[in-house]
């Protein structure tokens, strides 16, 4: 028998026929990436012939591979679909032995609910690459919505591409008018929230209705070449929330300055006129007492309040970091230089007050 005879006695007998499903490459047009610092696009792992999409953030980190992370970054469309798998491949890009989180989450028509997350099978710190197909949870009504697939904070993925059913309609999604770019250590990374929409990062950016350019590296110390790469990426904002690594190893407080001064200085040959928001050190609980540091932590906060003052630039403005979280232990984690969920909760409101 023919297919479209076949068709018309299911028809005629009331029996709905097999919806066909439709394949969207992750490079196809009407899909939107932003908050990431480069984009491209490679062969696809799931399917041969196709495209997949990769994001990174341009410095390397060598044993740590945090350069594939893309903390909050966002894969968008816009679709009537009736049926919605996203095909995500958490590539083996991020090889660090000692931190991973793979948790990211997705928002429908911009709001988020506790199930609408998506991680790895394997959640061990090591381990090997892994495909995931994400159902998401779609409304139902027939009506078009907007989706936005958030990247975890500590783990690297690629967009392979789109499976809805036949006929829906997809179109781009449109990102925030303004760039909030967020540069730092482990704090601005994401360590240890429970997942990227735990980070202040996050938080701050969604407070301030702003894209996320999460630049930050876990175990980053001040290096002025920070800030050239920084500079050659646009934004109407940038944060910058370092020391508390130069503290921890015992980089002399007189260096931490001189590299700060000339992180300014280098930031402004490609972005004269950016607003800079220079965040000294958090509070840090005194149980924390790392072994190679050797000066207080306070005598870095001086220095940045000193580098930020004696720069003469009226478009920085220095933010005291120990008001950004009540000082309790009970707002940060076990490893104490890091804020949890509730300290990252408060840091992210008093932020997002102080940055116009």
């Amino acid at each position: 028998m023919k297919t479209s005879s076949l068709f018309m006695l299911l028809l005629m007998a009331g029996i709905p026929s097999i919806a066909k499903a439709d394949f969207i490459a992750a490079d196809d047009p009407r899909l939107s990436y932003y908050g990431c610092a480069r984009l491209s696009f490679i062969e696809s792992p799931v399917k041969e012939g196709a495209k997949a999409a990769r994001m990174d953030r341009l410095i390397k980190v060598p044993e740590k591979g945090y350069e594939g992370d893309n903390p909050g970054a966002v894969f968008g469309f816009k679709t009537d679909a009736k049926e919605l798998t996203v095909h995500l491949y958490f590539n083996p890009i991020h090889i660090s032995k000692s931190a991973r989180n793979s948790k990211g989450i997705y928002l429908i028509d911009g709001k988020s609910s506790g199930d609408w997350t998506y991680s790895t099978a394997e959640k061990k710190t090591v381990r090997e690459a892994e495909k995931l197909d994400l159902q998401i949870k779609v409304p139902g009504d027939g009506k078009e919505h907007s989706y936005e697939i958030i990247m975890p904070y500590a783990d690297s993925v690629d967009i392979c591409g789109i499976t809805a059913n036949d006929g829906a309609r997809f179109e781009k999604t449109t990102k925030a008018a303004k760039r909030l770019m967020m540069f730092g250590d482990s704090v601005t990374h994401g360590f240890t929230a429970s997942a990227i929409d735990g980070t202040y990062a996050y938080r701050t950016a969604r407070l301030k209705n702003m894209e996320l350019l999460n630049m930050a590296i876990a175990g980053r110390s001040s290096n002025p070449q920070d800030a050239t790469v920084l500079a050659s990426l646009k934004c109407e904002i940038l944060t910058v929330l370092i020391g508390v690594n130069d503290w921890q190893g015992g980089n002399p407080v007189d260096k931490y300055k001189t590299n700060m001064k000339t992180f300014i200085q280098n930031y402004r040959k490609g972005a004269p006129d950016t607003p800079l928001y220079l965040i000294s050190p958090l509070w840090v609980p005194e149980s924390w007492k790392p072994s190679k540091a050797q000066f207080p932590l306070e005598n870095y906060r001086k220095a940045l309040k000193e580098a930020v003052d004696e720069s003469g630039d009226k478009n920085i403005t220095f933010i005291d970091g120990t008001a950004l979280i009540d000082h309790d232990p009970k707002y940060f984690d076990k490893v104490a230089v890091h804020p949890n969920d509730e300290g990252f909760k408060m840091m992210a409101e008093r932020l997002a007050a102080q940055i116009k």
